[in-house]
């Protein structure tokens, strides 16, 4: 790479902050030492950017940790940016997934610091191969085409700056312009996601197709584009951002309609979305009578008012709104009257609790009452069923069977039903056979009664 592309990404960084950011704003920067922070770093003090530099010390590697936090202190102090170091101690992960546990840590600190500077943004370093990354894992994690997006450079107050900057020339930048930075060794395992793609497939992928990632960094745009239509198909049958027109909509082909409400609930700027499963059963809608309500979510509704479908969020009881979402990042947490926690597998069961491979969820993850149209794949089937026939095999008492609960994973699936009581065979629930614990499970997440 010659001079001129280096100086190149200097000035599209500051095209980005001449777009994104206005005069005087403020970021939180998360840096860790390595070559993407520091050439964040040090683009934003040229860039002339308020700026303070955060490190998340973890203490993993000792020593070297120790380095990685006088690194990013002594050039902050040479480049007159203020710094904050934060130790954190790992301990505090408990069983649970640390890569997980770590940056949700990290950025509450970020979110502690915005708030105590009144900063605007946190910026991060991430990059074009870790858009890649992401879209690639959304892909294989099932997720929907809207989301295959990736990352934005500026979403809500998070901006990314480097996203159009591969990691080869962050490299060849800050080793051209001297920039000094460290590098974390146990970036080289292969123990998460995704260092498993980066280190074990992709160089498979580079020998066998040539040209792969500017490939599927044209996805966001297909994205993009399933976007526009669905909004231009959304002003057909929608004149107001809380109202659908029953039969515009209902005359809708039957594969587009689920699409079509998603982007509906989505635009609406509510707070929250239905589960994945509710949008394959969008047929009842066309039965719903005048007056009546289909419930979406935990407090979203949607009502028929004659000629409309009116989107609505109810307030609900005391008792219902203790159902809610869970992140697990220590060793136990009450749920209403369940235990959820992580432990060491060892291949044995115990009567009355629930065993879910750990690894085989998608994090964060939601406990809450079941829907019309949610389904789950019961352990040991190869098809799937609705909550509600399974309820009525598993002979759950018509009286009882709005008591169960759900716990559905961050991409839609339903991981376990949990009956309102013990089964007859003295079952606590149903594990779906997508977290299915085998010999090869390690970490599991149990449910118990308290």
């Amino acid at each position: 790479m010659s001079k001129s592309e280096l100086s190149k990404i200097k000035n599209e960084f500051q095209l980005q902050v001449e777009k994104y950011l206005d005069d005087g704003d403020r970021v939180i920067a998360g840096i860790s030492g390595g070559p993407d922070s520091m050439l964040l770093l040090y683009l934003l003090h040229r860039s002339g950017v308020k700026t303070v530099a955060v490190h998340c010390n973890y203490g993993l590697r000792g020593k070297a940790s120790d380095l990685d936090q006088e690194l990013v202190e002594q050039i902050c102090s040479m480049w007159e940016i203020e710094c904050v170091s934060v130790r954190l101690d790992p301990e505090e992960a408990g069983k649970e997934n640390f890569q997980e546990w770590a940056r949700q840590r990290r950025y509450q600190v970020f979110y502690d610091l915005k708030r105590e500077y009144k900063a605007d943004y946190i910026t991060t370093a991430h990059h074009k191969d870790d858009q890649i990354e992401t879209i690639l894992q959304k892909i294989l994690r099932g997720a929907g085409t809207s989301s295959w997006r990736g990352m934005e450079i500026l979403e809500g107050d998070l901006f990314r700056p480097l996203l159009g900057i591969s990691k080869q020339q962050i490299i060849q930048f800050v080793q051209e312009f001297n920039i000094p930075f460290r590098i974390d060794g146990s970036n080289e395992e292969s123990t998460y996601a995704r260092n498993f793609l980066r280190h074990s497939w992709f160089p498979e992928l580079d020998r066998l197709f040539p040209g792969w990632k500017k490939n599927l960094l044209k996805i966001p745009g297909r994205a993009s584009e399933f976007e526009s239509m669905s909004d231009h198909i959304l002003s057909g049958v929608s004149e107001h951002p809380e109202r659908l027109i029953r039969n515009a909509f209902l005359a809708l082909p039957d594969v587009i309609k689920p699409v079509i409400l998603h982007r509906f609930i989505e635009k609406s700027g509510v707070d929250e979305m239905p589960g994945g499963s509710f949008f394959s059963s969008v047929e009842s809608l066309e039965q719903l009578q005048s007056g009546k309500s289909l419930q979406l979510s935990n407090q979203l509704y949607l009502e028929r008012d004659r000629d409309e479908f009116i989107l609505f969020k109810k307030k609900r009881d005391a008792e219902k709104e203790q159902i809610n979402t869970i992140d697990i990042f220590s060793g136990e947490i009450e749920a209403g009257n369940l235990n959820l926690s992580t432990e060491p597998f060892h291949g044995e069961y115990q009567q009355g609790v629930l065993y879910l491979d750990r690894e085989k969820i998608s994090f964060p993850i939601t406990l809450r009452e079941w829907q019309n149209g949610d389904e789950i794949i019961p352990l040991g089937m190869d098809g799937s069923q609705l909550i509600s026939d399974h309820l009525t095999n598993r002979k759950i008492s018509s009286s009882k069977k709005s008591e169960a609960k759900v716990l559905e994973s961050f991409d839609g699936t339903i991981c376990a039903v949990i009956f309102p009581h013990f089964s007859a065979d003295n079952q606590l629930g149903t594990v779906s056979e997508k977290v299915r614990c085998t010999n090869q499970t390690k970490t599991v997440l149990t449910i118990r009664k308290k």
